[in-house]
């Protein structure tokens, strides 16, 4: 005999909440999920490391993006620079809350996006906004082949603070992963001004999150949140750091290349 309302659905997750991680396991890991866009190359342009360097270190590195439209489909994510520190320091001046700063950085990593899209225009590349990237992506993509967005994820006003403070945790690095792997992209490559995980004067080949966390005191070229929410994606299980600042890393790096430190899950 049915245990259920009459008016419920029969399911196993009737009458559980989606937050109990232990219920919605059994569900969860019943079919492998689909990868919408498995030939996507997902590419994060820093904004402070890349972006703020000028055009000396930008139009070089939209040269080879520009060169790379003509392979599998391109998705390029900006992030947020120096504007965007002095604008956190003025909000944190006035008290405003981590949900309302993550807004201010993001609008200059949206400005970023605009300006690198406007590089690309001649080849029909555009920027576009995140219910656009999240839900019309790939109508974009059979247009141009490339697209570009604001890596800052769209948490709205709803960011937590974090034990740091009221800086935001989720920031360019973590929202490109979650797009990332929520398009079931075949790669992910961030693009910074040094050439990856430093150990001492070293450039690690390779690493694990796992490792890269537990090293507290290590900087580290992406966030740390990022390296957390990569631990648990479905589909990017690795990213690749790059220094764009050397001609030609990153054009080796969406070929498929080793360059620069690559980060497993």
């Amino acid at each position: 005999m049915s245990t259920t309302h009459p008016k419920d659905v029969e399911s196993p997750l009737a009458r559980q909440t989606l937050l109990d991680r232990e219920q919605v396991r059994p569900v969860d890991q019943q079919q492998p999920v689909i990868r919408m866009l498995p030939r996507l190359r997902v590419v994060v342009l820093g904004g402070r490391s890349i972006v703020d360097r000028g055009r000396d270190v930008l139009l070089p590195l939209v040269e080879e993006l520009r060169a790379a439209i003509s392979g599998d489909p391109l998705l390029i994510a900006t992030g947020a620079g120096v504007r965007a520190r002095h604008a956190l320091g003025v909000g944190l001046d006035l008290g405003l809350p981590t949900g309302a700063l993550a807004e201010i950085a993001g609008r200059e990593a949206e400005q970023n996006g605009h300006l690198v899209a406007a590089l690309l225009a001649e080849q029909g590349v555009a920027y576009l906004g995140h219910d656009t990237v999240a839900h019309q992506l790939p109508v974009h993509l059979a247009a141009s082949n490339a697209a570009v967005t604001n890596g800052y994820p769209p948490y709205g006003v709803h960011e937590l603070p974090t034990a740091a403070g009221k800086i935001p945790a989720h920031r360019t690095d973590t929202g490109a992963l979650l797009l990332a792997d929520a398009w079931g992209a075949a790669s992910l490559t961030y693009v910074r001004d040094v050439g990856g995980v430093l150990d001492g004067d070293t450039v690690l080949r390779e690493a694990s999150a796992a490792d890269l966390l537990a090293d507290a005191a290590r900087t580290l070229p992406i966030d740390r949140e990022a390296l957390r929410t990569l631990q648990r994606a479905r589909h990017v299980r690795s990213v690749q750091i790059v220094d764009g600042t050397v001609a030609g890393n990153l054009t080796k790096a969406l070929a498929g290349e080793h360059i620069g430190t690559v980060v497993s899950a």
